[in-house]
């Protein structure tokens, strides 16, 4: 009896040594994946895209999520490359740091490689954009999670230089300059036309300026030469007008024209001596010199202290 108490007991013991191991082990491993999940929150996206873990299961939904990201890069799924991207290929022999140094926003920048490094040995380019990882774009919703695929392999870099743009932009882009570039020269025929309709309005209208004021000059020229034809024939004939009168007045005997010359020229007052063989002097001879005479050769003059005589008077 005594003897399989005893052994029933180490049994017992033994059993319930084997049970604490079992636990032991197990909290190791619960302690194990505990940190495992923590480690891959931490380096996971933290994206509005990404499903949100459950309380109490973390391990579910991680799993999936570091599956995508360890998943490897099926190469002929790849899009083609577009026109201007380069692209580089990293196998899964070429592990560790790429050598790169990204700015921040989206896209990131490439700002410098490292030397020796495999993105150097690529010839990755500095000052150019990320394009696309493993064939997704780096959009701003998924960047975080697309810059994740940097850590695995095999990997796919494709890269763009500042001011990319795709080529059904830059057709776009290029079809809409040329519309601009088609209307902005058919603005500028008709502002030609324009021009030239006006410049030719200007000259006509410079050309039948020029004709009027070509007739008005002749036609002052020919009044202007009808007035000196008129007033050389006005000064013709008053010239043989004045003529005639001094031939009239020269008829008078010397001495009496002497005489009333003598009495004009007189001071007043003094005496004039008698003309020998005349008992007196005509009157018209005082009146044939011009300055006192009111007709001269047939025209009237400016009486003195006066003006011109006219018909009317009065009683």
């Amino acid at each position: 009896m005594g003897k399989k108490r005893k052994d029933s007991d180490d049994e017992k013991k033994k059993k319930k040594k084997d049970k604490d191991k079992k636990k032991k082990e197990k909290k190791k491993k619960d302690k194990k994946k505990s940190k495992k999940t923590k480690k891959s929150s931490s380096s996971s996206d933290s994206s509005s895209d990404d499903p949100e873990p459950k309380q109490g299961k973390p391990e579910e939904v991680q799993k999936p999520l570091q599956a995508e990201l360890e998943a490897p890069v099926n190469l002929d799924s790849l899009p083609p490359i577009e026109e201007g991207i380069l692209r580089f290929q990293f196998t899964t022999e070429e592990q560790g740091p790429l050598g790169l140094r990204f700015s921040g926003g989206s896209p990131p920048m490439i700002l410098s490689v490292a030397a020796d490094s495999f993105a150097k040995k690529k010839g990755i380019p500095e000052n150019h954009e990320v394009h696309a990882i493993n064939g997704l774009a780096l959009l701003p919703q998924n960047q975080q999670r697309v810059m994740q695929f940097l850590k695995g392999r095999p990997l796919v870099l494709d890269v763009r230089p500042l001011g990319w743009k795709p080529p059904e932009k830059v057709k776009e882009l290029k079809r809409k300059q040329e519309q601009e570039e088609a209307e902005r020269k058919a603005k500028m025929a008709v502002e030609k036309k324009r021009r030239e309709q006006v410049a030719k309005e200007a000259a006509e209208e410079a050309q039948r300026q020029a004709a009027e004021k070509a007739v008005r000059e002749e036609k002052e020229r020919q009044e202007r030469e009808e007035m000196l034809a008129r007033a050389r024939e006005v000064h013709k004939e008053q010239r043989e007008k004045e003529e005639e009168f001094r031939k009239a007045l020269n008829s008078e005997a010397p001495e009496l024209r002497k005489a009333a010359e003598d009495i004009m020229e007189a001071e007043y007052g003094s005496e004039i001596p008698p003309i020998e063989g005349h008992k007196g002097l005509p009157l018209r001879l005082l009146t044939r010199r011009k300055e006192v005479a009111w007709i001269w050769a047939g025209e009237v003059q400016e009486l003195i202290g006066g003006g011109a005589p006219d018909d009317t008077f009065t009683q």
